[in-house]
């Protein structure tokens, strides 16, 4: 930020019933902004840049996602279930690896890498990802990096957060 962008933005602040209180942060990403009716207000993630993946290819994440859906838990379980765990998919490559955001461009770029379909159950489709984000509506509109405050609201939460956690670790993310 040059000097002229700075005075400009103090004169925003001054002129503006915005007051500061600790640290002032000229500049900030907004990532979602969604209205949440059912605390009253509005609710904003701010993320000042995220950390960046060491997969960061097509065939890294390909080989990332093939190990997700063999993946065990303790009692010898799949992790990733069933096809509306695609959702914590779609939102770990969409935040952190730039994949597209439309869930048609995403089903058809997993579709071109190879991972779409896997079986009856966990084969992926945009009516699962559309229907898993109204199964988990307080984590559809923040990042996978703090899924794990919500994980133990209920079993649809436990499921997108295992499979949010276990791809973000073999893409390198920190969560």
């Amino acid at each position: 930020m040059n000097k002229e962008e700075l005075q400009d933005a103090f004169e925003a602040i001054g002129k503006s019933n915005i007051i500061v209180n600790g640290d002032l942060v000229l500049e900030k990403k907004v990532e979602y902004e969604v209205a949440n009716v059912e605390n009253g207000g509005i609710g904003i993630q701010i993320n000042n840049g995220k950390d960046t993946p060491l997969a960061t290819t097509d065939k890294d994440i390909k080989v990332a996602i093939e190990e997700l859906l063999k993946a065990k838990d303790d009692n010898e379980e799949l992790l990733f279930k069933n096809k509306k765990q695609w959702w914590a998919v779609y939102r770990v490559l969409n935040v952190f690896s730039n994949y597209p955001s439309q869930k048609t461009a995403f089903e058809t770029k997993m579709k071109e890498i190879g991972v779409a379909s896997v079986d009856g159950e966990r084969t992926l489709s945009y009516e699962s990802l559309s229907k898993a984000s109204k199964d988990v509506p307080q984590i559809a509109i923040c990042s996978p990096s703090t899924w794990v405050a919500y994980k133990d609201i209920n079993d649809n939460y436990h499921q997108q957060y295992v499979v949010a956690e276990f791809l973000m670790k073999k893409l390198g993310i920190k969560s």
